[in-house]
């Protein structure tokens, strides 16, 4: 029992709030199709309001690091969780454009201080019970994004209004944060390095962090548009709008249960390569094709193609020589965080100019990129 409460209470609540902050990010983006029809957006307006999102992110990096340093990522976990449920709630409350984008400039700040509170929580319990859990961490980030497609196709089919919907997850959310909130535990080896505000990458964290930033860049891209894509595009109802996303999510969530296993298998180069090849392939199946069966194949090899980077980036990132584990894990994890915002609103305005099809093409070029990039990772980046 003591065994219990000492190590395994601890992990699962962190991958509940990992699951929870995933379903709270999905039930958001599943229905951005309505939001954009409450409001009567056009892609390029749509673009404008979805950029809020990358702008709090950025906001929030230059102190992210060191304020979860300063309050304990214990503290930062369990507070930017329930901020971030408020949050939810508020968007589907907003009146106007402008209401919208002040509330998702505040999703943006938060929800990247609960990113890496909840990593460098994370990585405190990994030291803790002696055995790496960032790869099953984040595949709870991909269960609760499944899970929330889901549900919100669900309650699109019920009739559930966005306000009902959002009211309800945010309302079952904070439940559950502050039920496990007594359960994390206090961050270990924090030292002078940790109080650092910036600290200058090296080569190999700038190489981590370009990767990180494009797979991040390509969830994001997929998040926000592939509901959009499946109806505008594939001409799908609203009902069955979500389906694409729901293959995505899944198989993301999927490669990254499997991710562990694959790391003691191959090399981390290899994997990632691999990964660039199944998210550049992926996309041309769904954008080449135009029946909604392809299109799902397409995304569920991009959701392979995504799961294992970010884990694997994280992973080599954490084993810096020149840096502490969390400054190190705080940049790269910042850096993919604006990746992950910034791409909805770059399609989005694409789109507006050419089409969402072709604006999605870009999906495909970060995926060749991830491949490229994945080459110049050594084998000493693994020791």
């Amino acid at each position: 029992m003591e065994v219990f409460k000492k190590s395994s209470l601890p992990r699962i609540v962190i991958s509940t709030y990992f699951c929870l902050h995933g379903f709270i990010f999905s039930s958001w983006a599943s229905r951005i199709p309505q939001i954009k029809d409450k409001f009567d957006l056009n892609e390029a307006e749509l673009g404008a309001v979805l950029f809020m999102l990358p702008l709090g992110a950025l906001a929030a990096l230059p102190f992210s690091g060191w304020l979860v340093h300063q309050l304990s990522s214990r503290f930062m976990s369990i507070a930017t969780a329930l901020l971030y449920t408020v949050s939810l709630y508020l968007i589907a409350s907003a009146a106007t454009v402008f209401a919208l984008s002040c509330v998702l400039f505040g999703f943006g700040l938060i929800g990247n201080f609960g990113n890496i509170s909840m990593n460098t929580q994370g990585i405190a319990i990994q030291h803790r019970i002696h055995k790496p859990i960032l790869s099953s961490l984040h595949a709870m980030w991909s269960i609760g994004a499944f899970s929330a497609a889901a549900v919100s196709g669900w309650t699109m089919r019920m009739g559930y209004s966005t306000d009902m919907h959002f009211m309800i997850v945010s309302l079952f959310a904070a439940t559950i944060i502050l039920i496990g909130a007594f359960h994390l535990i206090p961050d270990e080896g924090a030292g002078d390095e940790g109080s650092k505000v910036f600290t200058l990458p090296n080569r190999k964290l700038v190489l981590l962090g370009v990767i990180c930033f494009c797979v991040a860049m390509s969830e994001g891209a997929m998040a926000d548009w592939s509901s959009l894509y499946y109806r505008q595009v594939i001409h799908q109802l609203n009902t069955i709008s979500t389906t694409g996303y729901t293959a995505f999510a899944m198989c993301m969530a999927l490669g990254r249960l499997a991710g562990d296993r694959l790391v003691q298998s191959f090399k981390h180069a290899t994997i990632l390569k691999a990964n660039g090849l199944l998210i550049l392939f992926g996309m041309f199946i769904s954008l080449s094709f135009h029946f909604p069966s392809m299109v799902i194949i397409g995304f569920a090899m991009v959701g392979f193609g995504v799961s294992s980077v970010i884990p694997i980036v994280y992973m080599l990132a954490a084993k810096s020589r020149e840096m502490a584990p969390s400054v190190a894990l705080s940049a790269v994890s910042s850096v993919g965080f604006t990746g992950f915002l910034i791409g909805p609103p770059v399609i989005g305005f694409i789109a507006h100019e050419v089409g969402l099809r072709t604006a999605l093409i870009i999906v495909a070029v970060l995926g060749a990129m991830i491949n490229i990039l994945a080459r110049r990772v050594r084998t000493s980046d693994q020791l």
